[in-house]
């Protein structure tokens, strides 16, 4: 099998409809001024690889550094008028940072017709601002454009009428369309693609990051530069580390080796962990916890419905959890409460909102609907065991409960 999503795109429309979602959370009067970011420095010559601030991308798709999205609002306009930043087509410049985008792919990709350039920013947001129009932005965006606005629009008396319009931006990133359930669904395929060469390539004595780079340059060779993020593989002990950072150890002969992972497509993430025996057979303690962990998993599959809550799905959980680790002796049958004891082997949450984050924007909060998408991953860690794991597969939440977009692992 070979999924390619080197071209994989979400369809202009898509942008196009987003706008027009959130200009009817927007009031009269307004701009939204969305910025792509710039990458991080991470040498005294190299910056980081660059991923436009998935808010901005959400909007328009556009993938480039430095870009800026403005949507405006004026007179009686139910829609937005929108306007696209971009640096010019600059040849000499190309030669060392690649080609740019020209105006017309800009505006292809987005579905806007006014693409600019960026020297023509500053003076557009001033007269925006002399016009007295209310400045919108998200505040969670990080990035020193938008602090530098801020500060500029501080000097103003238009400050203390800015507004944030991240919660807005929330209730729409949570809901995908069927075109996002697609991208996500396509971004699973690579990843299990690159497991199963993975596991035909485990065995005992190999490097954990011997096992990362299998899986990267497998989702590399697909179209997936960038990976929803960072692999985890840890073997051993280490497994005991949510986030293990340096995959540098040999898997020893029984071993458990616990890889999460995930690749992209159209800029969408997927998130599935497995927990395998590098020798290729679990011994009965690591069989014992896999069965009780894949229980887990239908519990929350279950409670996974309109309605329900990440808390909600987190305590019928963990009660299946602590039932199976008193069963296997963990926890004492003689222990009064189990489900708080359960607490110092199930360390994390059972799922997480997934989309253009991996770790997706979401009011914690908040009730299921129909249009969720969900990276289920229960987990156990047993010190007295020296090894823990968890399995995880991504979710579509329906009408009638979650269904599996990825394929269980057993």
């Amino acid at each position: 099998m070979f999924t390619d999503v080197s071209h994989y795109a979400i369809d202009t429309s898509e942008y196009i409809n987003r706008r027009n979602m959130l200009s009817a959370k927007v009031g009269a009067n307004t701009a939204v001024i969305l910025f792509a970011g710039h990458a991080p420095v991470a040498s005294l010559d190299e910056s980081y690889p660059f991923l436009a601030n998935r808010t901005f991308y959400y909007f328009c798709g556009i993938e480039q550094e430095d870009s800026v999205l403005i949507l405006t609002k004026e007179g009686e306009k139910d829609l937005f008028t929108p306007h696209l930043y971009i640096y010019p087509r600059e040849p000499e410049k190309e030669k060392w940072t690649g080609k740019r985008l020209s105006t017309e792919e800009a505006s292809q990709i987005s579905g806007i017709r006014d693409v600019r350039v960026l020297e023509q920013l500053k003076s557009d947001i001033d007269d925006i601002i002399s016009r007295g129009m209310i400045i919108a932005w998200d505040e969670s965006d990080n990035s020193h454009a938008r602090a530098h606005l801020e500060q500029e629009l501080a000097k103003t008396d238009r400050f203390d009428s800015a507004t944030d319009i991240s919660g807005s931006v929330t209730l729409l990133r949570v809901i995908k369309s069927p075109a996002e359930v697609d991208a996500i669904r396509t971004a699973i395929r690579v990843t299990e693609e690159c497991l199963e060469v993975l596991e035909q390539n485990l065995r005992p004595g190999m490097r954990e990051c011997e096992a990362t780079a299998i899986l990267e340059g497998e989702m590399i060779k697909r179209g997936s530069l960038f990976q929803s993020f960072s692999t985890i593989a840890a073997g051993g002990e280490n497994t005991l580390c949510l986030h293990y950072p340096t995959p540098k150890a040999l898997i020893p002969d029984g071993a458990m080796l616990q890889i999460d992972t995930g690749a992209r497509a159209g800029g969408y993430c997927s998130d599935i962990s497995r927990a395998y025996a590098v020798n290729g057979k679990r011994d009965p303690r690591q069989q014992a916890l896999f069965e009780l962990i894949c229980e887990c998993k239908k519990t929350a599959l279950s409670a996974i419905h309109p309605g329900a809550t990440i808390e909600s799905v987190n305590i019928e959980t963990r009660k299946t959890a602590a039932a199976g680790l008193r069963e296997l002796g963990v926890i004492s049958k003689s222990e009064p409460d189990a489900l708080a004891v359960c607490k110092n082997y199930y360390w994390h949450n059972t799922l997480h909102h997934m989309g253009l984050d991996v770790h997706d924007v979401c009011d914690r909060e908040m009730v299921f609907v129909p249009g969720m998408v969900f990276a289920v991953e229960p987990g156990i860690y047993i010190p007295e065991w020296g090894f823990g794991f968890r399995v995880e597969d991504d979710v579509y939440l329906g009408e009638d409960g979650a269904q599996y977009l990825s394929h269980p692992q057993v």
